[in-house]
């Protein structure tokens, strides 16, 4: 109950987007073993989502920054990347592959890299602004990873929707502006929690699986 409660709080403090919020009360949960690699690092280590998971050891992967005190691999990540096979025990990749043209590539690559069993987790936005133009190619439904989580050998542990409904969604979407005004955005933000909650009492199915701002995954390498 404490924990939910702290997470909830979490929603409504600090800066960042609400769907970075999520997702890194979803990797503060999550401690993993042996070598991990994120891919998509950026030059601030604490915007790095492994910096919020508990881990053995953690590389990072890139195209475009160099920074002493992380371990950095540059590469591209639509083409095959120059990584043994069978090297990593685990794989992250948080709002990643809406930026790639060849996500397809990118999928295969990494179960190639990754262990038997070894475990990729990640996270893309849905119900969410264009960022990153011009490369922002793509948006992402649960059925579509399941599908494609599969077919490239994976066996999938969680795949699960991000946010609460369509007054969040609506949220997220301002955000961008909303940020500029932190008082109102943060009224706003509890004031489209209230509704969201409210409008569920009378709706049978979940509505954030209707109204996603993003969604996360865990699946396994066969």
């Amino acid at each position: 109950m404490k924990e939910k409660l702290y997470n909830i709080l979490r929603l409504f403090l600090g800066g960042g987007s609400l769907l970075r919020k999520y997702q890194i009360n979803f990797c503060s949960n999550l401690s993993l073993k042996g070598l991990s690699l994120e891919l998509g690092a950026t030059e601030k280590i604490k915007n790095n989502f492994s910096s919020y998971i508990k881990n053995d050891s953690i590389f990072h992967l890139s195209n475009n920054f160099k920074n002493k005190k992380l371990k950095i691999f540059k590469a591209d990540l639509t083409k095959k990347l120059k990584i043994k096979s069978n090297t990593y025990d685990n794989v992250l990749i948080f709002n990643v592959l809406e930026h790639l043209p060849d996500y397809d590539n990118s999928l295969i690559e990494i179960n190639r890299i990754l262990k038997k069993r070894g475990m990729i987790i990640g996270s893309t936005p849905f119900i969410y602004q264009i960022h990153g133009a011009p490369k922002d190619y793509f948006r992402f439904t649960k059925q579509f990873f399941e599908n494609e989580l599969k077919k490239k050998k994976f066996k999938i542990i969680k795949i699960d929707y991000i946010g609460r409904g369509p007054f969040i969604a609506c949220y997220s979407l301002l955000f961008a502006y909303l940020r500029f005004l932190p008082i109102f955005s943060h009224l706003f933000l509890l004031i489209c929690f209230i509704l969201d909650n409210f409008l569920q009492i009378f709706v049978k199915t979940n509505l954030k699986d209707i109204f996603p701002i993003g969604l996360i995954f865990l699946a396994k390498k066969k």
